[in-house]
């Protein structure tokens, strides 16, 4: 063999070894790469892209929780429409913005389309774990969600959630409900077939999920007594809760709270 013929083998030698290294380096980072932490906040009654946009604000300026990525709305006809806030990234915590077309409609049909929605997210980007957050009758659906779907095929797994001012017993204000319309107005009322449902189906609802629920002694709308019957249903060893003891604070004010800002974040990620 000719010394040009060594060094042209040496050399396709080294470009081999290289090839490899970079390979099993990009593999093992593949591999070793943290999956998205992601939380879906869902919207209650009559909610629209408002109602969480102050908080995920915070969470994201203010604690330096996460980054608000994906807009999701679902249509009356449970067709989902994304829209990505820059680039998706691969890791890291993702905050995923859910927003109700029909935001009067039942706790049945608003469930069907929030299992749309988690559908939507698992298939398009393969999320496959999932913290909720949902604020009044959003807790409610989700926890209906949780009951109904989660054992079939194509969701993400639900690790933690948190529920915000929902009436698990109905609103204790029934002239708010005389003065708003929809079927979910129906669904709220003490004691209706809809909220004996859930505490029937309890059951179902997953033994795997942690569970925080937030009341607050000035809320106008839910007792604290509403929003904790939620404990007939998830399992004792999952169950959590916290009152927020200030009267200045009420239904809507809940997710406006630096209080409730701190609980969630210590719940869902620990910080302080």
């Amino acid at each position: 063999m000719t010394k040009q013929h060594r060094l042209v083998l040496a050399s396709l030698l080294v470009s081999l070894l290289i090839f490899i290294g970079y390979d099993t380096l990009t593999a093992s980072s593949r591999i070793n790469a943290s999956p998205p932490n992601v939380t879906v906040f869902v919207h209650g009654y009559k909610g629209t892209a408002v109602s969480f946009r102050s908080m995920l604000e915070r969470f994201e300026k203010d604690h330096r929780w996460g980054k608000t990525t994906i807009i999701c709305r679902v249509k009356s006809n449970g067709q989902v429409v994304f829209n990505e806030i820059g680039k998706v990234p691969s890791s890291g915590r993702l905050f995923v913005q859910l927003i109700f077309e029909d935001n009067r409609a039942s706790f049945q049909d608003t469930a069907y389309w929030l299992s749309k929605a988690l559908h939507a997210l698992h298939e398009t980007y393969k999320f496959e774990n999932v913290n909720i957050v949902g604020h009044s009758m959003g807790g409610i659906v989700s926890v209906k969600f949780l009951e109904e779907y989660t054992k079939k095929p194509g969701y993400p797994f639900i690790h933690k959630l948190v529920v915000i001012g929902s009436p698990f017993s109905g609103l204790k204000d029934k002239d708010y409900l005389k003065r708003n319309w929809g079927p979910a107005a129906a669904d709220l009322m003490p004691n209706s077939a809809a909220l004996q449902t859930l505490l029937k189906q309890k059951d179902s609802f997953p033994s795997d999920v942690n569970v925080l629920a937030i009341a607050g002694t000035g809320d106008q709308l839910v007792s604290v007594d509403s929003v904790l019957t939620l404990e007939k249903i998830v399992p004792r060893s999952r169950f959590q809760k916290a009152v927020i003891a200030d009267r200045r604070i009420d239904h809507s004010g809940l997710h406006e709270s630096e209080k409730v800002d701190r609980l969630i974040g210590r719940f869902l990620w620990s910080e302080q």
